[in-house]
C-alpha cells in the first residue's frame, strides 16, 4: 500500500500539463501550515507572497492551520501582511485559542493547570479561565535538602481544584512540571489532559532544529496511563474543530500544505483533504522517500511555495 502510494505521489512540477489543470482545478480551498512553509527562523521562504496571492485571484479560499502557540494572533496577522495576504482572525486556526474553545464547549470551571508559553497561558486567562503554572523556584538537591519533604509537596492536595491539564511548546520545561501535572492527572480521573503542539522536531531552518514537546506528552502518558486529547496537528479532535468551523463539506476539494508527514500529512489523511508535503521545512527528500506509513505520505510534494509562480504561469501559457 505504502509502495502504491510512493507511486502514484508527484512533484507538482512534474506533472503533465494535462494533470497540472486537474490539479489546479481540484481543490476550492488551500489550508496551510506556517512554520517551514510559509516562512521559516530568519524570514518568509521565498515566493511565499507571490503564491499566496496568485491562489487568492484563481479564487481559491486561503486558510492556516498552525501547531505553533508561541506566537500571538496579533503576530500572526502582521506576518501575513508582510505577505501581502490580510489574513482575518477565522482564518487562522491558532492551537492556544483551540484550547479555549475545546474547554468552554465542556463548560470547565476549574482551575488550569498549563506547561506552555505565556502567550498561550495568556489566551485562556482572557478566556477566563484560572491559570496555574510553575513551579518557578529551583528545586533543592543539596545532601542537606529533605528530599522526602520536597516531593511530597507535590502530591499534597491543596485548595484548589484542577480540572485540566494543558501541555504545548515551553522552553522553560522542567522535571518539576511534568511532575505536577502528572499528580494532577493521577489525583483525579475526571481531570482533562490536552495536549496541543505533538512535534517532536521543531525545524527553524534547514540547518537548525530544537526538541518539540512531543517526548515530554510521551512521558506524561506513560507515567500517568493517559491518553491526551490532541487539539494540534494531526489531532482527531482538531480535525472536528476545523471541519466544523470552515464548514467543509467535500473534503477532496480541500488542499493540505504542510512540511512534516507525521502532523501534517497524518492530519491531512485524518481530514481526508488532499495533501501537498513542502521540502522547504522540516522535511528532507530522502526522507519522504523512505517513510513507509501511507497515512504519512502526501498525493503531492513541491519543493516550496515557489512552485505555485510556475505552475500557474505555465498554466496562462497553456490556456492562451
Amino acid at each position: 500500500m505504502a509502495e502504491q502510494a510512493k507511486t502514484d505521489m508527484k512533484h507538482i512540477l512534474q506533472l503533465t500539463k494535462e494533470a497540472r489543470r486537474i490539479f489546479l482545478n481540484s481543490f476550492d480551498t488551500l489550508m496551510s501550515d506556517c512554520d517551514g512553509v510559509l516562512w521559516n527562523f530568519t524570514g518568509p521562504i521565498p515566493g511565499v507572497d507571490k503564491a499566496l496571492q496568485l491562489l487568492r485571484a484563481d479564487g481559491k479560499k486561503l486558510a492556516f492551520i498552525s501547531n505553533n502557540g508561541m506566537r500571538t494572533m496579533e503576530e500572526y496577522q502582521k506576518k501575513f501582511h508582510s505577505l501581502g495576504i490580510d489574513a482575518h482572525e477565522e482564518e487562522i486556526v491558532h492551537p492556544a485559542l483551540t484550547a479555549v474553545h475545546y474547554l468552554k464547549s465542556i463548560q470547565m470551571r476549574d482551575a488550569v493547570y498549563c506547561i506552555g508559553t505565556e502567550v498561550f497561558k495568556d489566551y485562556l486567562r482572557t478566556a477566563g479561565f484560572k491559570v496555574l503554572d510553575g513551579p518557578k523556584e529551583r528545586f533543592p538537591d543539596s545532601r542537606e535538602a529533605n528530599q522526602v519533604r520536597v516531593y511530597t509537596d507535590y502530591f499534597e492536595q491543596h485548595g484548589t481544584k484542577v480540572g485540566a491539564v494543558v501541555i504545548d511548546i515551553d522552553v522553560n520545561l522542567s522535571l518539576q512540571n511534568l511532575m505536577k501535572a502528572k499528580c494532577y492527572l493521577e489525583r483525579d480521573p475526571n481531570c482533562v489532559f490536552i495536549a496541543g503542539a505533538t512535534d517532536y522536531i521543531i525545524p527553524l531552518d534547514s540547518s537548525m532544529d530544537v526538541i518539540g514537546p512531543g517526548y515530554f506528552i510521551d512521558i506524561l502518558e506513560r507515567t500517568t496511563g493517559r491518553k491526551a486529547l490532541i487539539l494540534g496537528k494531526p489531532g482527531k479532535a482538531l480535525a472536528q474543530v476545523v471541519l466544523k468551523q470552515f464548514q467543509i463539506t467535500e473534503p477532496k476539494r480541500v488542499l493540505f500544505v504542510g512540511d512534516m508527514m507525521p502532523q501534517d500529512m497524518g492530519f491531512g489523511t485524518r481530514c481526508g483533504f488532499q495533501k501537498l508535503l513542502m521540502l522547504s521545512g522540516g522535511t528532507p527528500k530522502d526522507a519522504l522517500l523512505a517513510q513507509d506509513d501511507p497515512e504519512q505520505l502526501p498525493n503531492y510534494y513541491a519543493d516550496s511555495f515557489a512552485d505555485f509562480i510556475q505552475l500557474y504561469n505555465e498554466s496562462m501559457h497553456i490556456e492562451e
